[in-house]
């Protein structure tokens, strides 16, 4: 009897040891590839290929992580292509940094030991192995607005963006309520180029506005050239423009894609420590001023009132004192 017993008990215990999940063996490296939409140069990519390099020197959880390895200018079929050859070549990440998720959709349950990112607005949430980071710049666009509408003089600021996308409707909205609330009454220029990357098109898109009296535009679509050959004021996007066109360039929202990084790999090194399984999120993940996502940067050569004013705005928004309303609709103009 006491044999049997143990007997029993020996089995019991093999049973117990069987039922824990055998923990997977932290990883050393970690393999990313990108597709961009455009390339380096374009401030959207090239914010993110920065925030790269610089979460690389940090290590986190020690990964030893492989410096920016990309393909631009892809859509499309061309876009699925690339991400399967990432796949066949065993990254472990593949980050499609714009609106990829029809592409992911058609290949992501063949890989499902790899994690997908898109990125932005047009995409889809998938779960599973594809994670969606968006990028909001309605807080930093806010203190852009309050030193145009502290700065104009004739109370009519301009707006040039990519697409009416609702990530960058944030931006616009957020800069002419950050303009309105120092300065009620003013008139909006807005104007569309329908291309991420289009400078000429944007620097006639920017002359029409100063045409019509604006002398504060906000440069989503990135052109300086209109604003310093007029000598009025820009404000950049996406990067700090100033010390490109200090002499035109008076503030810059900065995206800062090291917080969604961190996010990512933080995912992505659960998931691979444990032997689970990727659970993607179905809606928007985001980082505010307050996490760290997002920025405004000053030119030197404001006037002390008005950084004072966008230093205690700031201050009031990373305090949740000031919540800047996220505004996506799109913006009626004078």
């Amino acid at each position: 009897m006491k044999f049997l017993k143990a007997i029993t008990a020996a089995l019991c215990a093999v049973a117990a040891l069987m039922a824990v999940p055998v923990q997977a063996a932290p990883p050393t490296e970690l393999k990313i590839a990108a597709a961009l939409s455009v390339g380096p140069d374009e401030p959207w990519d090239g914010s993110f290929l920065a925030a790269w390099e610089k979460v690389r020197g940090e290590k986190p959880h020690g990964l030893s992580i492989n410096a920016p390895t990309y393909t631009e200018g892809v859509w499309g079929d061309s876009a699925e292509a690339v991400a399967r050859l990432y796949a066949r070549k065993g990254y472990d990440i593949i980050w499609m940094h714009s609106s990829y998720s029809d592409q992911v959709k058609r290949i992501k349950d063949k890989y499902p030991n790899i994690m997908f990112v898109v990125v932005g607005s047009g995409n889809e949430g998938l779960g599973g192995n594809q994670y969606w980071v968006y990028m909001r710049n309605h807080e930093s666009a806010y203190l852009q607005g309050v030193v145009a509408g502290m700065t104009t003089k004739t109370k009519t600021l301009g707006f040039v963006g990519t697409f009416p996308a609702d990530d960058v409707l944030d931006a616009a909205n957020g800069y002419f309520m950050g303009a309105e609330s120092v300065n009620p009454g003013i008139k909006k220029k807005i104007a569309f180029v329908e291309s991420w990357w289009d400078p000429p098109m944007a620097r006639e898109a920017s002359m029409a506005q100063i045409a019509a009296g604006a002398d504060n535009i906000m440069m989503s679509a990135t052109a300086f050239e209109a604003c310093r050959e007029k000598k009025i004021q820009c404000h950049g996007a996406y990067k700090n423009w100033i010390p490109d066109a200090p002499d035109a360039v008076m503030t810059s929202f900065v995206s800062n894609w090291e917080p969604a990084l961190h996010w990512i790999i933080d995912e992505w090194y659960k998931v691979r420590s444990t032997d689970g399984k990727f659970a993607g999120n179905t809606d928007k993940k985001w980082f505010s001023m307050a996490d760290g996502g997002t920025n405004a940067a000053l030119n030197d050569a404001l006037p002390a009132d008005v950084k004072a004013k966008v230093e205690a705005v700031r201050q009031d928004i990373i305090s949740g004192k000031l919540q800047v309303p996220l505004v996506v609709e799109p913006i009626k103009g004078d």
